[in-house]
């Protein structure tokens, strides 16, 4: 004979797997992943950079796939890094760029139909990169909607960075000369020197502004003489996309006269 309390056990185990097991299994019905890859994070401007997007079906039921490629500069701003070609292991894909809010937002759609539950299907597309932006994968519920919702939401989007790197933009006295300055986007620290070719200079000074925790601060240097070395702290800088910095050099002289120069870089 069963006792009360094992029958109370057994009797709940039975509540537990009507109500509960049903709705697990349902949800894990339906699973699609996808993950993305690209050639490159950093690249010279006007450089390509391939995507391979993956998508696999995790789930136990097959279902129709779509997918969006796209990309965002800096301020949520359409980025003019046009996608030069793709294609797809399945189904089809087309470009649908547009402009919209004064900009151009470029952007693939596309429609692989059914995926067998294990079964992958991959998207390639080379961008040729005129600036730096955030690049999408998202996973659609169809081909005019977003908001796929599946068994695991963590999944269904992927965004990655691409730096489009251009060297430091250079302008001012060509009285003072400038060396040691990143190549391109400023990958980590780096020290510059600034020499004054100039009669009379009194001091040399460098300014920077730093933004920290939301705010900024200016940094500054100063040397006597015609010649300043200083380094620049990136890990004081963000590489917010659209973000530039102006490293601003002053040589003085008496009465109040300066000459100036500027470098205006962004960080990687």
């Amino acid at each position: 004979m069963i006792s009360a309390k094992p029958r109370f056990l057994v009797a709940a185990l039975v509540v537990i797997a009507v109500l509960v097991l049903p709705a697990a299994a349902q949800a894990s019905s339906y699973d699609l992943a996808i993950s993305e890859t690209q050639s490159a994070t950093v690249i010279e401007k006007g450089g390509l950079v391939t995507f391979t997007a993956d998508v696999v079906n995790q789930g136990t039921r097959a279902e129709n796939v779509y997918v969006e490629l796209s990309s965002l500069g800096g301020h949520g701003r359409g980025a003019d890094d046009p996608y030069l070609s793709f294609s797809t292991s399945q189904g089809t894909c087309s470009d649908q760029s547009g402009p919209a809010y004064g900009t151009v937002y470029n952007l693939i759609v596309c429609e692989l139909g059914p995926l067998a539950p294990g079964a992958r299907a991959q998207i390639t597309a080379v961008v040729k990169a005129n600036q730096s932006a955030h690049y999408f994968a998202y996973l659609l519920p169809n081909a005019n909607e977003g908001g796929y919702q599946d068994a695991d939401n963590s999944d269904n989007v992927v965004f990655s960075r691409v730096t489009a790197s251009t060297p430091p933009l250079i302008s001012g006295s060509p009285k003072i000369k400038l060396s040691g300055l990143p190549k391109g986007c400023a990958t980590g620290d780096f020290t510059f020197t600034a020499v004054a070719k100039i009669d009379g200079v009194k001091k040399v000074s460098a300014s920077l502004f730093y933004y920290a925790e939301g705010e900024g601060e200016s940094w500054k240097k100063t040397a006597n003489g015609s010649r300043l070395t200083a380094k620049v702290d990136s890990s004081r800088l963000s590489n917010e996309l659209g973000l530039s910095y102006e490293l601003m050099i002053k040589a003085k002289l008496g009465g109040g006269r300066h000459f100036s120069k500027s470098a205006t870089f962004e960080l990687c």
